[in-house]
């Protein structure tokens, strides 16, 4: 079942457009890993490794008709060619394997020393990367603005109750950067950060990052306070080492779905795993056709917009 919030406003979050509605199951409980954490060497860790394998069917992206948006010529540079930019997506099969899901042990409360990395979330082409990003807890994360148009930045943090809304600033182009100099016939000006903007993480769970502007532009970070965590590669792959010998509960986790799994770890040993992973979270209004709007590309007269960067496609 799920709940509705309407705390102080409502926002357009996830991988599709919708009003702040969140999942009790996946998004909003936990348990989300403690926050205090004790740093120790004086043990023989193990190992774990593994592969992250969609099972199921993904929904279908949101799409967004860009004449309804700021910089529709330089924002479609990522497009259908038809006036359409589509939300960030995997496009995968049932079976295929899974890159960019965040794996990590739930609840550990000792272990190899923190590496504290001050991770950056850019906003190039229109859209925010890294899609997703661990943050360490009480750790500074940045946003910065590579794009020759004006962003900005707002943060939504979870908790039990609902979304909470943490804060929105503008994220400042390079005045070096003109848009024209993008869309030239071949387009290959170079991108150069504006200043930065920094948010110091003290919730622990979930986070997302959306631009008020585009609101096709959406990332998510999670914080933790351990070291014991990957994000899958390419092929779904993920590793953990130097992890105390005990039994915890992994977790899969994405902005569609969450997988929980308890293991054991013995000491100077490998565990290997194939993980299958369901989109479970109804966090999304998934289209299940391309539905017409009245206000089309034709709108800009004899303009195009031309995908230059990325082609984007809408699979029946």
């Amino acid at each position: 079942m799920l709940k509705l919030f309407t705390k102080e406003i409502q926002i357009r979050l996830g991988i599709f457009l919708f009003p702040m509605i969140f999942t009790t199951m996946d998004l909003v409980t936990g348990p989300y890993p403690a926050l205090s954490y004790e740093e120790r060497t004086d043990f023989q860790g193990g190992r774990l490794t593994g592969t992250v394998v969609l099972n199921g069917t993904l929904p279908q992206p949101k799409r967004y008709n860009l004449v309804l948006f700021p910089d529709p010529y330089y924002c479609g540079r990522i497009s259908d060619g038809k006036g359409w930019r589509m939300s960030p997506f995997m496009q995968l099969r049932s079976r295929d394997t899974i890159p960019g899901v965040l794996v990590f042990l739930n609840n550990i409360e000792w272990g190899k020393p923190l590496r504290l990395q001050r991770p950056v979330v850019q906003a190039k082409n229109c859209e925010f990367a890294p899609y997703i990003t661990k943050i360490s807890h009480g750790n500074t994360l940045a946003f910065e603005n590579l794009d020759p148009v004006p962003h900005d930045i707002e943060v939504f943090e979870y908790s039990e109750k609902g979304g909470k809304f943490i804060f929105r600033e503008p994220l400042v182009r390079n005045p070096q950067l003109q848009k024209s100099d993008f869309l030239t016939e071949n387009g290959q000006a170079k991108h150069l950060p504006g200043p930065k903007v920094t948010h110091r993480a003290f919730s622990k769970g979930p986070m997302v990052f959306r631009c008020s502007f585009h609101e096709y532009m959406e990332a998510w970070g999670f914080v933790l306070s351990h070291p014991y965590y990957s994000i899958t590669g390419t092929s779904g792959e993920f590793t953990i080492t130097d992890i105390p010998p005990g039994k915890y509960q992994l977790v899969v986790w994405h902005p569609l779905g969450r997988l929980e799994q308890y293991i054991e770890i013995t000491a100077s040993h490998t565990l290997s795993l194939d993980l299958e992973f369901k989109p479970t979270a109804p966090i999304t209004y998934a289209e299940d056709k391309p539905q017409p709007n009245p206000f089309g590309i034709d709108l800009l007269g004899d303009s195009q917009i031309v995908p230059t960067v990325e082609l984007q496609k809408w699979e029946d």
